[in-house]
This record gives structure tokens, sequence and C-alpha cells, in this order.
């Protein structure tokens, strides 16, 4: 049973918890490399600040046990340190830590082990309070529920929490809105006229030009730039304005009505592919991160290219060298994620098995884009709705393993509970974590098979 009075209680006693430290030595911040995760980070950046303490954040690409056992011994005895959308998938190493350390790890991934954890461990994730962390929540939320609670005026990072949110998908709702928790976070930013949203036609990146959105648009499938001019031109939709092309974020309300029915009627596009609840920035005065969905997608491509201090930086709305930088960082992102792409669809690279999709990208995909490929690759229209997994070989030579349902898939396999399995199956100490329709893992290379195996298997009883 969903209780969210017990789970705001738990983010009272976090927040009195972190207002009572008196400490000499700096708060210790490690979050994830992800949007949820600087989002995250940015949202306990502004609110320690606020609150007067002095603070260190880290960025990690995962959290593994080495990682934790590294930090136990070189961070000063006695130090405060909060694990902000990373922690849950490790928490039995906590353990091993002297307790004179003050630990918070504020996390929303699936728990896979439930133990004791002693007094100097808050453990605060809103599964233990039966709210789904994978839709209802995420990351950047719980921070954002603690940071209000420390302050109540906090409510102005509402926007962050959201765009942590997006980040990690969590639109699963009618016309892709929020649930749960999240709606709660929603009205907090609209009251604080921050947050609009209005169900809307939505594309990818608007404030591209319409010839742009429309070709990237690979659900409506147009040919090439002539058939795409030829649709615009007998709609009446004007291409330029003055001399330049018009974006998409800049048509009227009724050149949308009429691009929105003549794709539903005339090309058969899905209307949920193109009806969305538009989260648009209010004060947001960089046009293209009005839209909190192709922010998102900002601050994961800085997470990736290993530069989450321009996306840190844009969280906190320092924006004159960060946007300079994430000119270069969207440049690369792209050219790396093409490349990856385009081998992963090279004939023969994904591999269709009995009742998964696996892509072997060890020796072709950087481990912190295979999640993104495999989640590219699960809105395929032309795959058949199976599962994917996807693995790419880390720097520390381990295996890095990450699953994705297909978006024309049933959402009746709950993937880190199948992954889950398979790992307590084949060495319980490897590491695992994720959501329901995406999970991933940490493991040795010679375990690789089995697992392939094991997990076709599953997903075979399964459907």
């Amino acid at each position: 049973m969903v209780n969210k009075s017990l789970f705001f209680e738990a983010c009272q006693q976090v927040a009195d918890d972190i207002q009572q430290i008196n400490n000499i030595n700096p708060i210790y911040i490690f979050s994830h490399f992800d949007a949820d995760g600087l989002t995250a980070a940015s949202i306990l950046a502004a609110t320690l600040s606020q609150a007067g303490f002095s603070f260190q954040i880290r960025i990690l690409d995962r959290l593994e046990y080495a990682t934790l056992n590294h930090l136990k011994d070189t961070l000063p005895i006695g130090s405060t340190v909060i694990f902000s959308d990373i922690g849950t998938g490790v928490i039995e190493a906590f353990s091993r830590w002297n307790e004179s350390y003050e630990i918070f790890i504020l996390d929303h991934h699936s728990p896979t082990l439930n133990i004791e954890l002693s007094d100097n461990i808050r453990h605060l994730n809103p599964h233990h309070h039966s709210i789904n962390g994978a839709t209802d929540l995420s990351g950047a939320g719980v921070v954002y529920f603690v940071s209000t609670r420390i302050n109540p005026q906090n409510t102005y990072l509402a926007p962050l929490a959201l765009i942590g949110a997006l980040g990690d998908r969590q639109d699963q709702g009618e016309y892709s809105s929020f649930t749960g928790l999240n709606e709660l976070i929603v009205e907090d930013a609209k009251r604080m006229g921050m947050i609009a949203d209005n169900v809307s036609v939505w594309f990818f990146d608007r404030t591209r030009s319409l010839l742009s959105v429309l070709r990237r648009a690979d659900f409506v499938g147009f040919e090439n730039e002539l058939e795409i001019r030829a649709f615009l031109e007998k709609l009446d939709i004007p291409l330029l304005e003055g001399e330049d092309q018009r974006s998409f974020f800049n048509l009227d309300e009724e050149e949308y009505r009429r691009l929105a029915s003549e794709l539903v009627v005339q090309y058969g596009v899905d209307p949920d592919e193109i009806y969305k609840k538009d989260y648009l920035l209010q004060s947001e005065k960089t046009e293209f991160l009005r839209d909190a969905r192709v922010f998102a997608t900002k601050l994961n491509a800085c997470g990736r290219l290993q530069r989450p201090d321009v996306g840190i930086s844009l969280c906190l709305g320092d924006r004159q060298t960060a946007l300079q930088d994430l000119h270069i960082v969207e440049k690369n992102y792209s050219k790396m994620l093409a490349k990856s792409l385009q081998w992963a669809l090279s004939e023969g690279n994904l591999q269709e098995l009995s009742a998964i999709y696996l892509l072997d990208g060890r020796e072709s995909i950087n481990e912190r884009i295979i999640g993104t490929i495999i989640s590219m690759l699960s809105s395929k229209r032309e795959l058949n709705p199976k599962p994917l997994l996807g693995c790419a070989r880390t720097t520390t030579g381990k295996i890095k393993v990450s699953m994705r349902l297909s978006g024309l898939q049933s959402k009746t396999i709950d993937l880190i509970h199948l992954l889950s399995q398979v790992i307590q199956e084949l060495d319980p100490s490897f590491e695992v974590g994720g959501h329901t329709a995406a999970a991933g893992a940490l493991i040795s290379e010679i375990f690789l098979n089995d697992l392939i195996v094991r997990v076709n298997q599953l997903v075979q009883e399964k459907v």
C-alpha cells in the first residue's frame, strides 16, 4: 500500500539530520552521470549552498563495490557523504564503513536486498513506502522533497526535479504525462509560474527548423526533403519567415492543428506519438532549453561525454561558458551515437534470439552509451516486440549489461526482477539495478554467455 505520509516523514527526518551536520570537512556529494543524477546533484548543491554548507561534488559512471571501498579508505574519517540517484544497488557494502561517517543515500532504484543498517546510514528510497521509483519519482525527485523540507522556499528547484524525471523517462501517464509524486512536483512548479504543462503537438527538439524536425521524426516516415516541402505546402505552412528557416517551435496553434490532423488522418500516425503533455520552462531564456525533455537530453550528453561540469552549470543557471561548451559536447555526442547506432544496425550485429535481441558491443560501443543505444533500438518499429540486451566492456575490464523493453511491448516483464534473479543464480556479488522497463548489471566476462542464455530462457517462459 502506497504511504505518501510515511515517505514525507522520512524526507523530513533526512532533512533534519542534514541540517544538524556540524563538520569542519565539506559534505561529499556523489551522484550518477545521467540527467537524473546531474539534476539531483544540482538540487543538492543549491540547497546546501543556501544553508551555508561547503561541499564537493563528484559524478560517477556507476557505483561499484571497488569504488565504495576506495571512498571508504580515502575520505576523511567522520565525513558526511551524500549519494544521490545511486547507492541502493550496493547497499550492503555501506555496512563496512566506519560508523563515524554520516551517510545519506537518496535513491529511487529498485532495492534488491532488505538489510538492517546502522544508525549512521540513512537510506531514503520511495520503494520502501510502496511508491514506484521507476515511474512515480526519480532520484532528483527524492532529493527535491528533502530540499523543500530543509527550506520550503526551495520549490523553485521543482523544474530540475522534473527534468531529471524526464531524463529517466518517467512521463508514462496519459499523453506522456507524469504520475505519482512527480505530479506533486509539477503542481509546485506551476504554482511558482515556472512550468506550463498543456497537452500540445510535440516533436523532439522543436527549436530546429521545420525541415530538420520532420526529417528526424522516424515515426512519420518522410522519404526526402522534397516530400516534406510538398507536405507543408499542401497545408499552407510556410517554411520561411523572411529569409530565415522557421522553427517547429514557432508554429501558431492553427498550423499545429492542421499539421497534426494531416499526420493522423492521412499518414496514419498514432496520436500518442504527437500529442504530449508539453513541459515548458517558463523562466528559461535560452530557447532550445525551454522544452524540459530536450533539456534532459542535453544533460545526458554532458554526462556521457564526461562533462558533468557543463550539465551542472546549465542546471544552476551559469550559462555564459556552459552554452559554448554544450555546443562542442553535443556535436561530439551526436557523432558518437550516430557511429554506434550505425554499427548496431549493420547486418549481423543486432542478433535476434528466440525471446530477446542481443547487441554485443564489447569491442565497438562505449560503456557510457550502451544503454542509450539499446533505448534507441527499443523504439524501432521494424523490430519484433522483444526485450533488448546490450553489453559493453568497461574501463576496468568488466561487462556492463543493459536491458530495455521494446516500446511496442506489453510491460508484463519486470526487467529488474528478471535480471536480479539471473544475477542471484550466477553470482550474488555482481551489481544489478534499474527499473521495470530498464535495468542493468555489472558482471565478470566469463559469466556473460550464461547470463544471455538464462535471460533469454526466462523471457521465453514469461511470454
